[in-house]
């Protein structure tokens, strides 16, 4: 092997050892394809419009990522957004102030998420994939008894602010999404909570042999999931100025998508809120760029499936070039040998 293939390969590698460099590879190649789409794409107001449309899904990805983190999963984020509007929504058609609506919806948020992290710690056995797979079912059936078809639009309208209205030259949800970011840095990166969230993550059994109280982490990074959720919902239902049973309908799974294309690791201990960043504006804008040439959202679905199966291959190519490597090597001590002889 030639010295400059060999550089090549170690660079190569070096590459896909590093996530956020082959992400942010991934988010100029989007934006100039997209600005070779439609000339209106780097229009301000477009895109500040286009963060209104999609960003509800970014104030859940957070949550999604302490769960991801911890090697969970929580596909149930959809219908907590479904359950806690309906509640909220009927509250408000009762007269209930719309403090204490929001605070109705919060509040739901929390008990959905804490109904999720008390399964998953009392029946350690359960995959969350199948925990949350039920209380999905359940909670959207709940929105549904308590609504059935009816849509409620007193309480939406009232938080008409929180998708129109504007922070600093900024949309309120775009604001909202930057302190979040911010807020969740600091909780993931700088405090013993995230470092816990990591540790059990890589290995459950050795952080609870070595003093974490892994029960606890897990039940409050549920609630956390919970909540975002909810909170999120506030901002759905606003830009839609009503709430029904039938919102949110596969929101989990593009917020899922999201995180894992921000590093967040399904099998556990990886993920940075930086990739989540990155993971959250280039599926965003995946969606703006094609909706402004007028992509159905069924082409949309096949784009981002077929991103997320290639964003899950990447990491892998590192060992592949690592074991292509091997073989070269150990045909070449077969040749030595050969021509010794």
């Amino acid at each position: 092997m030639k010295a400059s293939d060999k550089g090549l390969g170690y660079k190569i590698s070096d590459l896909f050892s590093h996530w956020e460099t082959i992400l942010i590879l991934i988010f100029i190649t989007v934006n100039i394809v997209n600005i070779n789409l439609s000339p209106y794409y780097l229009n301000w107001d477009n895109l500040m419009n286009s963060m209104i449309n999609f960003m509800d899904k970014g104030l859940m990805a957070y949550g999604i990522m302490m769960v991801l983190i911890l090697g969970e999963i929580d596909i149930s984020v959809a219908s907590i957004i479904a359950l806690s509007g309906c509640v909220a929504g009927w509250a408000g058609e009762q007269g209930a102030p719309l403090a204490l609506c929001i605070l109705i919806a919060l509040g739901v948020g929390i008990l959905c998420g804490a109904f999720n992290g008390l399964l998953m710690v009392k029946f350690p056995e359960l995959n969350s994939t199948i925990v949350t797979l039920g209380s999905q079912i359940l909670f959207r059936g709940l929105a549904y008894m308590l609504l059935e078809d009816l849509s409620l639009k007193a309480y939406a309208k009232q938080l008409s602010a929180l998708a129109w209205n504007k922070v600093l030259g900024l949309p309120a949800i775009l604001f909202t999404f930057i302190l979040l970011t911010m807020l969740f840095y600091l909780v993931i990166h700088r405090s013993r909570f995230g470092r816990y969230l990591y540790a059990i993550g890589s290995n459950k059994t050795a952080s609870y042999f070595s003093g974490i109280r892994t029960s606890r982490v897990i039940f409050t990074a549920f609630v956390i999931s919970g909540l975002c959720a909810a909170f999120s919902g506030l901002f759905l239902a606003a830009k839609l100025a009503s709430v029904r049973a039938s919102i949110a309908q596969g929101y989990e799974m593009e917020v899922i998508a999201m995180a894992i294309l921000g590093g967040a690791s399904p099998s556990g201990g990886r993920g940075r809120v930086g990739g989540v960043v990155f993971g959250v504006l280039t599926i965003g804008l995946i969606r703006y760029g094609t909706g402004l040439v007028n992509v159905s959202s069924d082409t949309l679905k096949i784009i981002i499936g077929g991103l997320l199966i290639v964003v899950c291959a990447i990491p892998n190519l590192k060992q592949v070039l690592a074991d292509a490597k091997e073989v070269r090597r150990g045909r070449r001590r077969l040749v030595i040998r050969k021509g010794g002889n």
